[in-house]
């Protein structure tokens, strides 16, 4: 067994007592999340279980966007009616799985994850934020369940963990069990070179287009230490790509020599705004903390939320937080 703490045992038992099984996953999601439902659907099936992924997107990233068709978008009455159990994954606040928080009331809710700060709920619980991503976390359960890990499993392992550890660029000293985790899939039969050549390719000229006018839109706050950028519903018809740019941006934007913190705010209907935050390993801002405040949540170096504001209101409430980290 690895140092990952193991799963209680009323998880366990819950797991395996119940046979029919719903798994969600956060709002826009990326690769440790999609591929965390679809590696916890695989252990499910293993187990003998029925069970449906759902998600309600939208599918933004050209690397998960062939994954959509697997996903359902709502939860049919009939099968409420057969008071499935209900597990999230890599979501550390109800309000980030989106209309689903209403769809499934009543229902008894198992959850996955592996961000540091949020909003507890949920009425089985696993959370463990040291583990890069919540796939290694399914990765674990594989393994205490006693489950083999076929190639394509830990494809979908691989996947995730690839996702939020940056490919490896994010992982800290003292972090050597996830990376004999890891070894454990690529001996499993993953290729890293493959998966990356899934991630960073097929890119169309619309998105580095985009890029390039998310660049052209930040600003700099406090000295250049917070940059700020903006994506507006505009965008989607004048650039026609369903692959949006923000991890690239973030990671151009961390860049700057002096930035501490990222904040890229998405306009969205309704009169909402998504905020996506990253600051750097370096920075002793906590944007997991900063998120908390306003009813979102994540880790310390990368967080969202979603709130019922305009970009100029939530932003000058960020702006006024983030001051305090800053001083």
């Amino acid at each position: 067994m690895n140092g990952f703490p193991s799963y209680p045992d009323d998880f366990l038992n819950k797991l395996r007592q119940d046979d029919c099984f719903f798994i969600i996953g956060h709002i826009s999601p990326d690769g440790d999340c999609l591929y965390s439902e679809l590696a916890m659907q695989a252990l499910l099936t293993e187990m003998g279980k029925v069970s449906y992924v759902a998600n309600a997107g939208p599918f933004e990233r050209s690397e998960i966007a062939a994954q959509r068709s697997q996903f359902l978008q709502h939860m049919p009455s009939n099968l409420k009616a057969k008071n499935p159990t209900v597990i999230v994954v890599d979501c550390s606040t109800p309000d980030r799985i989106g209309s689903f928080i209403n769809e499934i009331n009543g229902l008894s809710i198992m959850v996955i994850d592996h961000h540091q700060s949020g909003e507890p709920f949920g009425d089985y619980r696993f959370v463990f934020s040291e583990s890069p991503s919540t796939t290694l976390l399914i990765q674990h359960l594989f393994v205490q369940l006693g489950l083999k890990i076929t190639p394509n499993i830990a494809h979908l392992l691989f996947f995730g963990f690839a996702t939020d550890s940056g490919f490896f660029k994010f992982l800290n000293a003292g972090q050597g069990t996830v990376l004999r985790m890891v070894a454990d899939l690529v001996d499993a039969g993953v290729s890293p070179n493959e998966i990356y050549s899934e991630m960073s390719g097929g890119k169309e000229l619309a998105y580095v287009q985009y890029l390039g006018k998310l660049i052209e839109r930040t600003q700099a706050f406090f000295d250049g230490r917070v940059l700020c950028s903006y994506c507006y519903l505009s965008d989607n018809d004048k650039y026609n790509t369903n692959d949006k740019p923000s991890d690239a941006l973030y990671t151009q934007l961390l860049s700057v020599e002096v930035v501490k913190a990222v904040m890229l705010f998405k306009e969205q209907p309704e009169g909402k705004t998504e905020v996506g935050f990253r600051s750097t390993h370096k920075s002793n801002v906590d944007v997991g903390l900063l998120a908390s405040t306003f009813g979102g949540g994540g880790h310390k170096c990368a967080s969202g939320l979603t709130v019922s504001m305009s970009i100029e209101e939530i932003r000058e409430k960020l702006l006024a937080e983030l001051k305090k980290q800053l001083i």
